[in-house]
């Protein structure tokens, strides 16, 4: 029987040179965590916001016409707040009298504050 004498492997500093090259590679992956769940956080604000002012803006759209000056506000959410405003169109008479609604939600998402505008127009 013959002792095998080819030792061959990996020398201390290739793996040292791997292992670091690991770890830059890990720590940069890491470090994109906090960035994504700011904007993870900021988009699902966003969406929330919009869904409220799109739930506002229908509801007016549906009510019988009057054509303003309507204003008004509320508190849909913790940190959500929503106004509306209703506004006749200068220059619009009868039979076509046109209004203007718009629904502003804010929101302080990712630590700075956010806007939703969402505008319509509606006819008699």
């Amino acid at each position: 029987m013959r002792a095998v004498r080819n030792h061959q492997g990996f020398t201390l500093v290739e793996v040292m040179v791997a292992a670091v090259i690991l770890a830059v590679g890990l720590l940069a992956l890491v470090a994109v965590f906090p960035v994504g769940y700011v904007d993870v956080n900021t988009s699902g604000g966003q969406s929330k916001a919009t869904a409220y002012a799109q739930q506002m803006l229908e509801q007016l759209k549906n009510q019988p016409f009057d054509p303003g000056p309507t204003n008004g506000n509320d508190v849909p959410e913790a940190n959500h707040t929503r106004a509306w405003s209703i506004t006749q169109e200068p220059g619009t008479n009868v039979p076509n009298r046109l209004a203007r609604i718009q629904v502003t939600v804010n929101w302080t998402g990712g630590g700075r504050p956010q806007t939703v505008i969402l505008e319509t127009m509606r006819a008699e």
